[in-house]
């Protein structure tokens, strides 16, 4: 089948989700395995990987990761996200947090090989949302960026994205 493209003034990137045969690739598959060493959380729990493609001009404002309606499914909410850095940036197109540091916030600079992991909920209640990582990407001044999403749920995502639950 296909999927009509969706227009979004808020983010205006291409994306990509990484299911079947990408899924089984053997790269996707070192990254996924990566994941879950770094986290400690079984690759299960992670969301496929969305894969971004960011040209000049292009940007995501400010948003959270959290899907509060996700706190009553199967899944649970997205506890974690661990964003990679597929490609350099020659200008701009960083990751913004206006919550962590000093005005006007945290940002990171693209780097092919980086990786961001933040939370989406609190430490001490899973069942809150964190404030602090609410972010944006910038916008692109020159050149493209590639990069890469793994959300992580509480519970087994995979298992019931299969099943229809998530």
């Amino acid at each position: 089948g296909t999927i009509e493209p969706m227009v979004n003034e808020g983010r205006t990137s291409t994306n990509a989700w990484c299911g079947d045969k990408c899924n089984t690739d053997p790269v996707a598959r070192l990254i996924s395995e990566r994941i879950e060493q770094v986290t400690g959380i079984p690759e299960t729990n992670s969301e496929h990987l969305q894969i971004l493609r960011y040209e000049e001009g292009q940007f995501y404002n400010f948003h959270h990761d959290l899907i509060e309606t996700d706190f009553d499914r199967p899944t649970g909410a997205r506890i974690l996200t661990f964003f990679m850095y597929l490609s350099n940036v020659e200008e701009g197109g960083g990751t913004r947090f206006p919550q962590l540091g000093e005005s006007p916030g945290l940002t990171v600079l693209p780097q092919k090989g980086k990786a961001l992991l933040w939370p989406s909920v609190m430490d001490h209640d899973p069942l809150v949302w964190d404030p602090r990582t609410h972010h944006a990407a910038l916008p692109v001044d020159k050149g493209i960026k590639y990069a890469c999403n793994a959300w992580i749920h509480m519970r087994d995502f995979k298992t019931q994205h299969e099943k229809g639950c998530s």
